[in-house]
């Protein structure tokens, strides 16, 4: 069976306590926090996923203006510091992914002036100097592809490939996002087939950015697919508020009811999909 995770930075604002105790009362194995090294204290969620049976095995990287990985001046050198401090707190917490967006969530053109050659190559070599120092703490960063709506740069799975082949580290791969695969991958299977020897990590979501089972991807289809592929990284639920812009979910005072029926949902429609197979 499959190690299943929810991340922790769409549910809003409640307490990271109450988060961790959903999670326990559906069956979750673990939790996934987001990657806030300067507000979250390593110590106390360490404290928290003893208490209830949890752990986390990968980070939800935050990629606004202020942390661009295609910038070669001070925005790109922000976010190798905090790719590298993300580094720091996943060792703590025990997680061995961080997950990174190349360029910020919600810029959907290039800067004025800028090529797409020269914003390839910082970004290159930002994710370099952050998988370099990944490397030598045990940890991976895994980069995620993001809809052409959120973002204009690495939209498809094969563009965050041949980044990461540009990067050329071990430590440094891709991370499959089911919710943005549906937009922009003719096919969910074969674009993971393609990826398949640098894949770290999974979101799950359905093709409306809800629970699996509320929209229609064939997640029969692509956990067949994962494991033939002997995939044995997380499947982990990042289900959304019906909003225009995903960093605002985080903000929203918490609708706790309709997070306890997605958390619900999505666990047991993954679960009854992995039993069928087998």
């Amino acid at each position: 069976m499959y190690h299943l995770a929810m991340t922790q930075w769409i549910v809003g604002d409640e307490k990271l306590e109450d988060s961790c105790e959903r999670l326990r009362r559906y069956g979750y194995d673990g939790i996934e926090f987001a990657a806030e090294p300067y507000t979250l204290d390593a110590e106390a969620c360490k404290a928290l996923l003893k208490e209830y049976g949890l752990d986390c095995r990968s980070l939800c990287g935050i990629f606004g203006e202020e942390r661009d990985l295609t910038s070669a001046g001070g925005a790109g050198r922000t976010a190798v510091r905090y790719l590298r401090d993300s580094v720091d707190f996943a060792v703590k917490v025990g997680a061995g992914v961080v997950i990174a967006v190349p360029s910020p969530v919600g810029r959907v053109a290039p800067p004025k002036g800028s090529t797409r050659e020269q914003l390839w190559e910082n970004a290159v070599q930002n994710l370099r100097l952050a998988g370099e120092y990944a490397a030598s703490q045990g940890v991976n960063i895994a980069i995620e592809a993001i809809n052409r709506y959120e973002t204009f740069f690495v939209n498809r799975l094969d563009e965050a490939y041949a980044l990461a082949n540009d990067v050329g580290l071990p430590s440094v791969g891709v991370m499959a996002d089911l919710f943005h695969m549906s937009i922009e991958e003719a096919s969910l299977t074969e674009s993971i087939c393609a990826v398949s020897d640098r894949l770290m990590h999974v979101h799950v979501a359905d093709s409306n950015r809800e629970p699996a089972g509320y929209g229609h991807t064939d997640f029969s289809a692509v956990l067949r697919t994962l494991k033939r592929l002997g995939y044995g990284g997380s499947l982990t639920m990042e289900f959304m508020y019906r909003v225009a812009d995903p960093y605002s979910a985080g903000g929203i005072h918490t609708k706790t009811e309709l997070m306890d029926r997605y958390a619900e949902q999505a666990i047991s429609f993954i679960r009854a999909v992995e039993h069928s197979v087998i």
